[in-house]
């Protein structure tokens, strides 16, 4: 992939920079008195990646260290770039504790298709009505970032959410996860379903405690489970998107 969108996620950036006296810089990147920042894309991992360092006193910059990654490959496009460039300047506004003006919004909670189609959306509502405690956190994010980049949302909110309440290990909150997979995995379009796997295979990864409940629970649907397993097998394969599920 090229990096023809890298120019949008700096523009998103820039406001940020100049607000807080950030020049470009020998670095390659953005320095001020106390911090240096460089934006890259890694075509290995296809991923952009928030790169910091501190600047002393004599205005040197130390070494950059990695404070953000954000999966970015050839299926995104130029608003998700500019997502990526929220997400970037979220982090170095952190780093650098400097707090925000908050931006109300309002923001609809996702709703099931009129059509019937079991999609994203629908899956998302289902989510979000099975760990309510994410909804306000849902429009947050969807306000943050102009749209909804759901692997990233489900990474960190629902797939810890799946995993602490497997680990609890009780007929009500196995049957809580199997309700809330079991319909969209049956019903949903193509992307939904590979969510759901996915979803699944990250609360599972490297943990036999919780791969152990989730075989148990789908003891009679062996290829739902056999789907789990396998992917849960290729993570390390596939590092982009365990950076993304797996916190």
């Amino acid at each position: 992939m090229d990096n023809r969108y890298f120019d949008s996620v700096i523009k998103e950036m820039q406001p940020f920079f100049d607000e807080n006296g950030f020049e470009s810089c020998e670095c390659g990147g953005f320095k001020n008195g106390k911090k240096a920042v460089k934006v890259e894309y890694s075509e290995e991992r296809q991923m952009y990646l928030l790169l910091l360092a501190d600047v002393d006193e004599n205005g040197s910059v130390g070494e950059f260290t990695e404070a953000e990654a954000w999966l970015f490959d050839d299926s995104q496009n130029a608003k998700d770039a500019e997502s990526v460039g929220i997400d970037f300047t979220e982090t170095l506004r952190e780093n650098m504790g400097i707090k925000a003006k908050r931006v109300n919004q309002n923001i609809d909670l996702p709703t099931a298709n009129k059509d019937g189609v079991y999609n994203i959306a629908a899956f998302t509502k289902k989510a979000l009505d099975t760990f309510p405690q994410y909804k306000d956190t849902y429009k947050e994010y969807v306000a943050k970032y102009g749209n909804f980049l759901y692997l990233n949302f489900y990474g960190t909110y629902i797939v810890p959410a799946i995993k602490t309440t497997l680990s609890e290990n009780t007929k009500k909150s196995v049957k809580k996860v199997s309700d809330l997979v079991s319909d969209a995995y049956v019903s949903g379009d193509k992307e939904t379903v590979n969510l759901v796997v996915a979803c699944l295979a990250a609360a599972c990864y490297k943990d036999e405690n919780i791969t152990n409940i989730v075989n148990d629970m789908f003891a009679d649907n062996t290829h739902f489970k056999s789907a789990v397993n396998s992917f849960a097998l290729v993570l390390d394969r596939k590092k982009k998107i365990k950076e993304v599920l797996v916190k």
